[in-house]
């Protein structure tokens, strides 16, 4: 569950990536690239110290000494790991001991027998007097002789001697 829900973050990332603005085309970009070289040349006749990008350098570079696109970008992969970090987090610290206690516990009303004393999770104490054929209903017989169905699930499991109050006469 928790990589699907990872997976389909990196897939919506992923399509939210892909929706940036086309390349302008050719004209358009000479027309900018004139503009930009004509731009700083003004500003230095006025007096300003501006950072300008080199006359060999491709149309849009970034000035010289910025942060411009050309900087050390980190890979893009870098954006989706604390995302990924989240999700394997999620799985080791809820999923994996969840499904180890259902685990336990179906291996728990598995093993339950007839004679066998249990605890019901509403703290119920009888003994297994039967159980149906497919194992989906448990007899539970009381101290007085009362007998009563429960779901198998409704078992909390088996009761400890130790742990059983002395009976009051």
């Amino acid at each position: 569950m928790a990589v699907k829900l990872v997976v389909l973050g990196l897939m919506l990332f992923q399509a939210a990536g892909e929706t940036a603005p086309a390349p302008a085309a050719p004209a358009a970009a000479a027309q900018e690239a004139t503009a930009a070289q004509a731009a700083p040349a003004a500003e230095g006749a006025a007096g300003s110290e501006a950072k300008t990008a080199p006359a060999d350098a491709p149309a849009g570079a970034a000035p010289a000494g910025g942060n411009g696109a050309n900087a050390q970008d980190p890979p893009p992969w870098m954006s989706f790991a604390p995302i990924l970090f989240i999700g394997v987090l999620f799985y080791f610290m809820l999923l994996r001991p969840q499904a180890r206690e259902q685990k336990r516990r179906q291996e728990l009303l598995g093993g339950l027998k007839k004679n066998d004393k249990v605890v019901t999770t509403g703290g119920m104490i009888g003994t297994i007097a039967d159980m149906t054929q497919d194992g989906k209903f448990v007899t539970l017989k009381f101290e007085d002789s009362t007998r009563i169905r429960f779901l198998r699930s409704a078992i909390h499991g088996p009761l400890d001697d130790k742990a059983e109050p002395p009976a009051a006469t």
